[in-house]
């Protein structure tokens, strides 16, 4: 299952409502995530396009009888560990080192496919550590 390892949350990213239900099937895997018109994170471009990763080890709502969390930080610099493409199996399904990775627009996917309306989101330093430098500008 990826997790984030290094992240710096004044600099390395920024903090957004979140506007989506995590399903059971994308815990532990990282995703691009933009934002909606009322400025909510949505996986994939939204309105906004994309403007980074972050990876769901547990779904967001209600964590008590008098805390939810609504807010997630979404990653435009840092480390994922146990990275594996959005389509393996997270913890399994590893990268090869020195691999560039890319989003996908409109589902938010991460792959080694570039190409025309992609996103970079970083390289493999590691078959299974991936350093995030997002560039919230797609490929032409």
């Amino acid at each position: 299952m990826a997790r984030v390892d290094k992240y710096d949350p004044i600099t390395g990213g920024f903090r957004a409502d979140v506007a989506l239900d995590v399903l059971d099937a994308d815990l532990g895997k990282l995703y691009a995530y933009g934002l909606d018109s009322t400025g909510k994170a949505v996986k994939g471009a939204g309105q906004s396009g994309c403007l980074g990763v972050w990876v769901f080890n547990d779904k967001p709502g209600r964590v008590g009888p008098l805390r939810e969390i609504q807010r997630q930080d979404i990653m435009r610099e840092g480390c994922v560990t146990d990275f594996g493409p959005t389509a393996g199996v997270p913890g399994t399904d590893f990268g090869v080192a020195g691999t560039k990775y890319f989003a996908n627009a409109t589902t938010g996917a991460i792959s080694a496919t570039g190409g025309t309306g992609t996103y970079y989101v970083g390289a493999t330093v590691e078959p299974d550590r991936l350093e995030v430098n997002f560039q919230p500008v797609p490929a032409p």
